[in-house]
């Protein structure tokens, strides 16, 4: 840097106006990069893995079958109790089959598509006080085991009443989501 210019000025008071109207503008860039790649992120839509004619689906190593999607009309309270769902809303029971193949099953998420491509968490908030799990693909937590390695698992959720489940998606963990199997009726 060199010292005071004839006029007495320093480096700052001479280059001020130039800082004032290159850093709002570097900080417009860098927000314009940014938010045009945040964009692109947010309107990135998972793409289905289909399931082939037989039903199945190959996904991260994995194959699944869906087995039913039925109204949980049965559900019971921790004591053993029945369960009412709200008015207005309609429990569902997704049950598929999951077949390792021979790499441990990660941890699953589960979610119910219906006919107006509405898409439905597993578990939900209604649920909370009956005596139904979050659907697990692990083997060992499974309640259904199967001595052919195949296993079952079971979710639970809550549409509105007018809903039509048509089926189940299912990713595992944080691996790829980009991509999640599309288990249909």
């Amino acid at each position: 840097m060199r010292g005071p210019d004839a006029l007495g000025r320093g480096w700052w008071r001479r280059n001020r106006w130039g800082l004032v109207v290159v850093l709002p503008a570097f900080a417009a860039m860098l927000y314009g990069s940014v938010y045009i790649d945040l964009d692109n992120w947010q309107q990135r839509e998972p793409r289905p893995v289909a399931a082939a004619a037989d039903g199945w689906v190959d996904f991260g190593g994995v194959r699944l079958h869906l087995v039913e999607i039925v109204p949980a009309t049965d559900l019971k309270r921790f004591g053993g109790q029945p369960f009412t769902v709200p008015q207005g809303v309609t429990a569902w029971r997704a049950v598929f089959e999951i077949e390792p193949s021979g790499a441990e099953v990660p941890f699953c998420s589960v979610r119910l598509e219906d006919t107006a491509g509405r898409v439905y968490d597993d578990r939900p908030d209604e649920l909370l006080r009956a005596d139904a799990d979050r659907a697990t693909c692990a083997v060992e937590d499974s309640p259904v085991p199967a001595a052919s390695g195949r296993h079952q698992a079971a979710a639970y959720f809550v549409t509105p009443a007018d809903a039509e489940p048509v089926a189940v998606r299912v990713t595992f963990g944080a691996v790829d989501l980009t991509r999640y199997a599309r288990l249909g009726r």
